[in-house]
Formats: structure tokens, C-alpha cells, sequence
């Protein structure tokens, strides 16, 4: 097993000047006295609405976020005005890329169950109309892998996710897919976001009057249900297990779909409705009535709890005892269930945030490693990367709840998750916690993963707590110390995996401090949320010394988030 680095993509790319171009949103002209004047007949020149100084905190989100860009709906930072303009210096961008092609442009849109989503998509697809790009509508809500599936099979320029994915419900969300299926890298956000600042600097935007884009809808379910019942996944085998699943889709984009998949395979399910979440966000806090039901469970055979979050590109998994299975340990399961079960062949990708217990499966299997910042967006760059080699992954990874898989979209899908644990129970014909209980046994080895995070009121705050880790990071790599509080720290480790986040994003993805017993403490901060994040991974040789030794770590970082 080696680890390897993938950075294929310009993170500052520079714009050129503008030209005046019919479809391009920010033709110069003189400055408007009234809302909206008609002129040359065919266009209309249209307000902004949105000053320079908010496009800017706007345009700030597409260049430091590991997405798009979430706010509370209907606050300061997400109103149908800035909903338009990041859609304008999205057009933009599609309309410059269409003519370099010497196409006409085409957009994919669509999104979650959120308020923020139904009242932004009609406007967004209007706005893509007036600047003549054909939209392709997704109008029922729906899961982003299915968007992203969608994206890849529909040649086109640039889609639209609106979902604010875990976040709280009162928040929205604009993202942007490639034609490739996966999270608009950087280099494409950072053009968006200078388009942004550019289109609100003027202060106005022109739009057709009658050579419009076309609007088309779209129902991606058939296409997708095509693609996740075409041989990886035994669904007969599934259906004769007897397995009975308890699903909770948390009120969003999952109950459109997974339900319908397990409907249509004959593989019976109960629906467990849960409420009072903030957010659709299936951790084991969120999950307790979904853990309840299946401990409860009286019919005989295997059983198995599972969930998704609000865009279900996330997944929660409850075992049979009605315990929560961690992201690192159902990325651990999957993996063994491709490499061991089905003999497939393939690179690992995971985040730094993600357990290192995905590279004991590469270590069995002579397989690569890829090691990327936390966002799926640089997973998914990897993944391409490997395929445009000639080659393919096995599992791409990371410990905030995304997987995909061999010859699948390179974007995360909760939905394929679920499938393949399914899967995996009944090709082993075992209850969920006795083959994860004899994975870890055989590997050897085992580890203690738990995040504590701390949200703050302001950047400034932020700043002074990462300042303190990178003063404790550059202590350690310039030799004036050795040990994280009582462990000792293994220096080469530590300043290569910083070296690597570097080639991927200035100034790297925090500090991840690498222990010479194979634990790790890493400090960065959430590119989603106000908040810093630390993430333990402590090492043991059993449950109980790695859960030791995580108590020792916790208390070594517990003055870290005082100022």
C-alpha cells in the first residue's frame, strides 16, 4: 500500500476581460435609472438587487466552502435577489464554456424537500431561460446521487443542486455538479465566484426577450434504478435473506426513492417516522427512535435500521441491537464486502478526517491509497483522475456519512451505501454486529474515532483557536517538541500528510497531528458550518485500550478551544 496525492485541478484560475456577448449577463452599458428598460429590442437590462459588499461575502462561500454555498433562507445571505445572481455568474460560466465548445449551453437543476429549494428552482430556472441556456427540471425533490447520475447521462454543461444537505432546516443550499456527476471543483467555483463579484459591481445584468433557453422536466428515478440493479448489488439474494429493514428518511429526498427501490425488489420494509430534529442529519443523536424500533424488533430472521439525511447522499446504519454503526466502521464494511465477498479490485479514497482502518483492507489487498482535505469534491477529483488512468476505485470515502463505489458516480450516495450493507448481510447470512465484530477481529487492531467541534459567533474567534493549532503544529515540525501532551508524535508522518493536503488547497486542510502508536488528533476548520472541528482516532490493541487512550487524548486537547 503507498499513499498517494491527486491535485488535478487550477485553483486560481484568472478571468478574462469581458466581451460583449448576447448571452453573457454583464454587457457593458450605461448605469440604470429605473429597475428594468427595455433597449435594442431583444434584451432587457435588469437591477441586481444585491450590493457589492454581500455578492462578495456570497462569493466567499463558493471559494472557501467544501460544497456550495448554505445560509439561513430568507436571511441576510440567502434571498431570491442573491439566489438569482450566483445564477447569473453561473450562466456566465456555462455560456463561456458553450461557446469555447461551440454548443449550445444546457444546466440540470434541481434539489431537496427544503422551502428554500421549491421557491428558488422555479426562479433559477427562469433566469437560466433569459440568458438562453436550455434547463433541464428536475421538479420532485430528489436525492443528489440521483442528480448527479442524471448529470453525467445528460451531457451537460453545469447542474444545479439546491440542498443544504444535514444543515438545519431553516437553511438553504446552492451547489453546483460537473458533467462528470461529481462536486464542481474549485477551479470552476472560484471563475463563479469572480463572475459574482463582477455582476454585482456593475450593478445590472441583461437578459433575452425572446430567443429564451428551453425547459425541459426530468424524473431521474428509472435511469438510477437501472444503474444500482445492473449486477453489483444481488438483489434476489437480498430478498430471499428474509432481512427486514426499518427506514427513517428523515423527511427528505430518501423517502422518494429507497423506499420505491426496496418496493419494486420485494424486500419488505418498515417506515419509522421520526420528529424533532433541527436538521435532517442521521446521527446516533438524531437516529434514538430509529434505534429503539429495531431493539424492539420481534420478527425472527435479520434485521437491520437505517436513514439518510435531508439530500440522501448521507446514510446512518443501526444494527440489530439497535446500535449505531459509525461512518469509518460502515465504509470498513463495504470495503471488505467489494474486496473480500466480490473480489473487486481498486484504489481507496478517503479524507484525512477518515479512520485508517480503511488501509489495513489496502494493506491485504496491495491496493493504493489516495489521501485528500475533508469535502467530497476533492474525492471526487481523485476518482476521476484514477479512471482517466485507465483504472478505478474501490471505495471513495469519508467520515461524515459519503461512500461510492467501484464504476458508480463520482459523488457520495447514501442510497448505494445502504444497498450494499443489505447486500453484505446476506451474502454472510449474519447479523450486522457479528460480521463487523469478525472484520475487526481479523484485522487486528482497533480504534477509538470521535469528533468534539465548537461553534463560534465570529471568524476572529475561529481564527485565534486555529492560530493556537498551527503554533502547536509548527512547534512540533521545527523540533522543539516531540509529544502531543503524553503521546509521542511521529514528525515525518505528520509534515508528509500536510505536504499532500497542500497540493490540493493552500495552506492544507488544518493539522493532523500523527502519534507514533497510529493514533491521530486532527484540528481544522468545517468548511460547511461556524465551527472548528478536532477528530481522535485512538489507537489500541484492543476495544478497551483504544478506548483508553482516547480519554487520554480528549484530555491532552481539552484547553484547546479556551482562549
Amino acid at each position: 500500500m503507498r499513499i498517494n496525492s491527486v491535485s488535478s485541478f487550477n485553483l486560481f484560475p484568472k478571468i478574462n476581460n469581458i466581451k460583449a456577448n448576447p448571452r453573457v449577463t454583464h454587457n457593458i452599458i450605461s448605469p440604470l435609472k429605473s429597475d428594468t428598460v427595455s433597449f435594442s429590442g431583444q434584451f432587457a437590462i435588469k437591477k441586481t438587487g444585491v450590493t457589492p459588499k454581500r455578492a462578495e461575502v456570497i462569493a466567499n462561500s463558493y471559494r472557501t466552502s467544501t460544497a456550495g454555498h448554505r445560509a439561513e433562507y430568507m436571511g441576510e445571505n440567502f434571498t431570491p435577489e442573491i439566489v438569482k445572481l450566483i445564477t447569473l455568474g453561473m450562466a456566465d460560466y456555462v455560456n463561456k464554456k458553450a461557446d469555447a465548445e461551440g454548443h449550445k449551453p444546457k444546466v440540470l437543476i434541481g434539489g431537496d424537500t427544503r422551502e428554500a429549494t421549491k421557491k428558488s428552482l422555479p426562479l433559477i430556472a427562469e433566469t437560466l431561460s433569459g440568458q438562453g441556456i436550455d434547463v433541464i427540471y428536475i421538479k420532485e425533490p430528489v436525492p443528489s446521487p440521483l442528480l448527479a447520475y442524471a448529470a453525467e447521462k445528460n451531457d451537460i454543461d453545469l447542474g444545479v443542486l439546491m440542498t443544504a444537505s444535514h444543515n438545519p432546516w431553516k437553511d438553504g443550499g446552492y451547489n453546483f455538479v460537473t458533467g462528470d456527476g461529481a462536486i464542481a471543483t474549485s477551479d470552476i467555483t472560484h471563475e463563479i465566484a469572480e463572475n459574482i463579484n463582477n455582476i454585482a459591481n456593475l450593478g445590472f445584468y441583461t437578459e433575452q426577450k425572446y430567443q429564451k433557453g428551453e425547459i425541459k422536466e426530468l424524473n431521474p428515478f428509472d435511469m438510477y434504478y437501472k444503474k444500482i440493479t445492473n449486477g453489483l448489488i444481488n438483489w434476489e439474494n437480498i430478498k430471499k435473506s428474509g432481512l427486514t429493514v426499518y427506514y427513517d428518511g428523515l423527511n427528505g429526498t430518501g423517502n422518494y426513492v429507497f423506499p420505491k427501490i426496496l418496493k419494486k425488489q420485494g424486500i419488505p420494509m418498515i417506515n419509522v417516522k421520526s420528529s424533532g430534529q433541527e436538521g435532517p442529519n442521521p446521527t446516533e443523536e438524531n437516529l434514538q427512535q430509529l434505534k429503539e424500533t429495531v431493539a424492539a424488533n420481534k420478527k425472527p430472521g435479520l434485521v437491520v435500521g437505517f436513514s439518510n439525511d435531508g439530500d440522501a447522499d448521507r446514510f446512518g446504519v443501526i444494527d440489530e441491537k439497535g446500535n449505531f454503526i459509525s461512518t469509518n466502521d460502515v465504509l470498513l464494511l463495504v470495503s471488505h464486502h467489494l474486496a473480500d465477498n466480490k473480489g473487486i479490485k481498486g484504489a481507496i479514497v478517503r479524507s484525512q478526517s477518515t479512520s485508517v482502518q480503511l488501509d489495513k483492507i489496502a494493506e491485504k489487498h496491495g491496493l493504493d491509497v489516495y489521501e485528500t482535505p475533508v469535502g467530497f469534491k476533492y474525492l471526487g477529483s481523485d476518482i476521476l483522475k484514477v479512471r482517466n488512468e485507465g483504472s478505478d476505485i474501490l471505495i471513495a470515502g469519508e467520515e461524515s456519512g459519503g461512500l461510492t463505489v467501484n464504476g458508480h458516480i463520482p459523488e457520495k450516495d447514501g442510497i448505494i451505501a445502504l444497498s450494499l450493507i443489505m447486500d453484505l448481510i446476506a451474502t454472510e447470512k449474519k447479523p450486522l454486529s457479528k460480521i463487523l465484530s469478525d472484520l475487526k477481529s481479523d484485522l487486528g487492531g482497533f480504534y477509538e474515532v470521535q469528533s468534539i467541534s465548537k461553534k463560534f459567533d465570529n471568524d476572529e474567534a475561529k481564527n485565534k483557536i486555529m492560530k493556537k493549532a498551527e503554533l502547536m503544529f509548527d512547534k512540533a515540525m521545527n523540533g522543539d517538541t516531540d509529544f502531543f501532551g503524553t503521546h509521542k508524535i511521529d514528525i515525518e508522518k505528520s509534515r508528509a500528510c500536510k505536504q499532500r493536503m497542500e497540493t490540493y488547497k493552500p495552506g492544507g486542510d488544518g493539522y493532523k497531528f500523527i502519534l507514533t502508536d497510529g493514533s491521530s488528533v486532527l484540528m481544522r476548520k468545517s468548511g460547511t458550518e461556524p465551527m472548528v472541528r478536532c477528530r481522535i482516532e485512538a489507537a489500541g490493541k484492543t476495544p478497551e485500550e483504544a478506548k483508553s487512550n482516547y480519554n487520554i487524548l480528549a484530555d491532552d486537547l481539552s484547553d484547546f478551544f479556551t482562549l
